[in-house]
């Protein structure tokens, strides 16, 4: 969720007077080498640990092993956050995104110190690292991470000044040895860069405690709870006095102490989307430092213009027209509306959701959504959108909000393989679940391999508009069928398959071995099977009319398997009491036609 604030006051009046910080070791790159020569390791060239304290990126201290050739590179930096003023020289540019979960870390002595804190120049690309997670560590290998320390600045063409504060981190003070760790992942492409400049050490020498405390982050939880982040370890009593904080529109009924965190409980529940304003007073460290009253500014949410209440609603916020690139919104969107779940995959977590005005693809490699089935209706998404050459994704940021129901059916829009070929038409329909009546596979026989477009024929028009984009569809690695069909999938747009660069256009991608259904004619299919009672308990009656079957299946919702009979005559009892509750589809086959009904498993 998108988090907003601001601190009026940040460091307290109450600092000692002869307290200032010391810079303990200074990053600037001047001279650094392009690719493929860029150095993997790096000494301070300032600083009190000059010569001592690192930088590395070549697997050692902690860090991960960057390939120079492709992972690293340096460009013109930047004059923001240099020592002593120095005119701008050159930086260190991270890229690619094969190094997406890749770590530099710095080491560095705090012998003497305290109250860490680290600054940088940074600057990155639209498609460039939108993730930086930093931990800690005093022996290299147990690292601890530093709850929301960032420091992605925005894709603006220009460098910003962006820190880590270490302040409330006393495990980290008076050490020989300190290792800061920073992971970055989200690139999106080989070109993809995130470049750092001028990196400033800085802490203040250990002494007696004569800093006040003061808010580094203030993080609204949820609607009822927000957590705020002091720079070190607070006094239990004042920091658990509910009255030293006044929200303007709401009310402090509770606050609990973590080390350097309060948690506050809010009454009543915070609006989203609109700005809360919370004065702190009165709290202090356990040396009874008072920190001085600070005004923190904050919007708990999604602001209201990012907030969309059908999917046709949040289709209009990014620009999806241009299908040569890859690029990503870093925005924070909300769904307010019902969605129901039409199709899912394993690898990368992929869904596709779809309501009355349209349909999105779920792309969640973290599995922030959480676990949904096909059939599932949810409310409130939280993500961000990708324009994936020219097909929009939607990448979760949080867990779904609210589960509504299960089974629910999505009805596929039923169109012609002329349509499929018309991009002006299906860029309105993107995703949705479609349905081609009466058509064949023209690789019929051939083993299907994922992401390998096949042929289709509908009424002697013909166009490559079929692969397996779900790496573990069930059908992957059998023989695509040779019969005429009514096949049903969702709806897809690429220019990009794997690593080849096609001709854009629309596909259908069939869910599992179920969406390939023969082609039988609607009143055929009302009258060929009866099934009672539905939904059913235990035992399942069925009557076959007009349809000599001679195999009956039972397949669940994911296309697979779970029943198989031979059928003798015009009516049979099957069991099915052993089968979890669910969905499922009956498939009666004569060794040529088929009719397929659905029934559900109380």
């Amino acid at each position: 969720m998108k988090k907003i604030f601001t601190l009026i006051a940040l460091i307290s009046m109450a600092l000692f007077s002869m307290a200032q910080s010391v810079n303990l070791a200074y990053f600037p790159f001047t001279g650094n080498s392009a690719s493929p020569n860029t150095p993997t390791s790096y000494l301070a060239s300032a600083g009190e640990q000059t010569g001592t304290a690192g930088l590395y990126l070549d697997g050692t201290h902690g860090s991960s092993e960057w390939l120079q050739a492709s992972e690293l590179t340096s460009n013109g930096g930047s004059a923001i956050n240099a020592l002593n003023g120095e005119a701008a020289g050159q930086d260190l540019a991270t890229i690619n995104n094969s190094a997406n979960g890749k770590s530099i870390v710095f080491h560095f002595s705090t012998a003497g110190y305290q109250q860490v804190t680290v600054s940088m120049a940074a600057r990155r690309s639209g498609q460039g690292f939108n993730s930086t997670v930093w931990s800690y560590s005093t022996d290299g290998v147990n690292f601890t991470v530093i709850t929301g320390a960032s420091t992605v600045p925005s894709t603006a063409a220009t460098y910003e000044l962006q820190s880590v504060d270490l302040g409330g981190i006393t495990a980290v003070n008076d050490q020989a040895n300190v290792y800061l760790k920073c992971t970055y992942d989200g690139a999106q492409s080989a070109s993809a860069s995130f470049r750092i400049d001028n990196v400033q050490i800085n802490a203040y020498p250990a002494g007696p405690d004569v800093f006040a405390p003061y808010i580094s982050n203030v993080t609204p939880l949820n609607a009822t709870t927000i957590a705020l982040t002091f720079s070190e370890p607070l006094d239990a009593t004042t920091a658990q006095t509910a009255a030293n904080y006044v929200l303007n529109d709401g009310t402090i009924s509770q606050a609990v102490l973590n080390n350097n965190v309060v948690t506050l409980t809010v009454n009543p529940a915070m609006t989203e989307g609109l700005e809360h304003t919370l004065i702190v007073s009165n709290v202090t460290d356990i040396a009874g430092n008072a920190m001085t009253p600070d005004t923190l500014t904050f919007t708990y949410g999604v602001e209201q213009q990012y907030v969309c209440a059908n999917i046709a609603e949040l289709r209009t916020k990014l620009d999806f027209t241009d299908n040569s690139v890859n690029v990503s919104d870093n925005t924070t969107y909300k769904l307010t509306g019902e969605v129901v779940v039409t199709a899912v995959a394993a690898y990368n977590n992929q869904k596709v959701i779809q309501d009355a005005t349209g349909a999105i693809l779920i792309y969640d490699p973290s599995g922030s959504l959480g676990t949904l089935s096909v059939g599932d209706k949810v409310s409130g998404i939280y993500g961000t959108l990708t324009n994936y050459y020219g097909f929009l994704e939607f990448k979760p940021t949080a867990a779904y909000e609210n589960f509504i129901s299960v089974f629910e059916d999505v009805t596929p829009l039923t169109i012609t393989l002329s349509q499929l070929n018309d991009a002006s038409f299906m860029i309105g329909h993107q995703a949705e679940l479609i349905k081609l009546n009466d058509v064949t596979l023209n690789e019929a026989g051939t083993t299907c391999a994922v992401l390998t477009p096949y042929g289709i024929t509908q009424n002697g028009t013909t166009a490559n508009a079929f692969f397996a984009y779900f790496q573990d569809a069930e059908y992957v690695g059998a023989a695509l069928p040779d019969y005429a069909m009514d096949l049903t999938g969702f709806n897809f747009a690429t220019g990009k398959i794997g690593s080849s660069y096609l001709d854009f256009r629309y596909y259908i991608i069939p869910r599992n071995n179920v969406d390939f259904a023969h082609h039988v004619g609607i009143t055929e299919y009302d009258r060929a099977i009866q099934i009672f009672p539905n939904p059913v308990a235990e035992e399942l009656h069925l009557t076959f009319n007009a349809f000599q079957a001679t195999t009956m299946q039972i397949f669940d919702i994911t296309g697979k398997m779970v029943m198989s009979h031979s059928v003798n005559g015009e009516v049979m009892n099957v069991s099915v009491a052993h089968l979890t509750a669910g969905t499922y589809f009956v498939r009666l086959t004569d060794g040529h036609d088929a009719a397929i009904t659905k029934f559900v498993k109380k």
